[in-house]
């Protein structure tokens, strides 16, 4: 059952100068593109030929702009309940910090490893706040979120069914919709019910994010997936017909918590 609103998040955009003059070509772009977004790519290219002088330190500045802007907004919306309750944006301010000035030395926006990186960051300045049980509860949440908003990455093609490269699953021990209805309604959570869940967190391609609350049937389904098991193989682990197995599937498909091959997708 899906219970949170989707948060549709329009690609940024906005013009690069670095006086390379009217040049169109779709790999030098690809690659200007790469230089600015992946440190690794920086630190072992420091004399670009599609750069000159001066330039190759404007970039620098410039990667570093884009990934406080990139980080800061994703921060700002992933960790927007605590950020109401503290009053001041606690998570989003990290970007001006020492602690991620050393991310910016082998960030590479959009991937999943620096998204964790980042939200483990957030994670460290949130959780001296509060000792609440709740409180840790929405951190969890929040955090799952933001990888969510954070990670572009595409998933690598394989030949069996794997999890989605942004997808998590967590285990709750409160009842979180009533714990967000609860801070929506700007009141602070008092005897929440303790109803254990298990919530599963995706993104898909054009950046909508679900989170769903799995049943023990898609559950099982999600922990047979390893990436290296057939649908076939998958129904045996999970204990579940095949027909019931597909079914799942094509659910979790749909959200690209999931991906299949390509001869399985057609």
């Amino acid at each position: 059952m899906k219970w949170e609103p989707q948060d549709q998040h329009p690609a940024e955009g906005g013009r690069i100068h670095l006086g390379l003059g009217p040049r169109a070509d779709r790999d030098l772009h690809d690659r200007i593109i790469r230089h600015l977004t992946d440190a690794d790519v920086r630190s072992g290219n420091k004399d670009p030929d599609f750069l000159e002088g001066s330039e190759v330190e404007r970039a620098e500045r410039f990667s570093r702009f884009l990934a406080r802007r990139y980080y800061r907004d994703r921060l700002h919306r992933g960790f927007r309940y605590s950020t109401v309750l503290l009053g001041f944006e606690a998570a989003a301010s990290l970007v001006d910090s020492p602690e991620f000035d050393a991310i910016l030395e082998s960030c590479t926006l959009g991937s999943l490893i620096t998204a964790r990186i980042v939200g483990e960051l957030a994670l460290s300045e949130l959780r001296a706040h509060r000792s609440d049980e709740w409180w840790t509860e929405l951190l969890d949440y929040e955090f799952a979120f933001f990888v969510q908003l954070a990670t572009s990455e595409p998933t690598p093609v394989s030949p069996f069914p794997q999890h989605g490269m942004s997808t998590l699953i967590r285990e709750f021990r409160l009842r979180i919709p009533e714990l967000l209805e609860s801070l929506r309604n700007e009141n602070l959570p008092v005897n929440l019910p303790r109803k254990p869940a298990t919530l599963l967190f995706s993104r898909t391609h054009h950046g909508r994010i679900y989170v769903v609350e799995l049943d023990l049937a898609a559950a099982a389904v999600l922990r047979a997936i390893n990436g290296s098991r057939n649908v076939a193989e998958i129904a045996d682990y999970a204990a579940l017909g095949q027909k019931e197995t597909a079914r799942i599937l094509d659910d979790l498909v749909g959200i690209n918590a999931v991906l299949l091959p390509l001869s399985e997708a057609a």
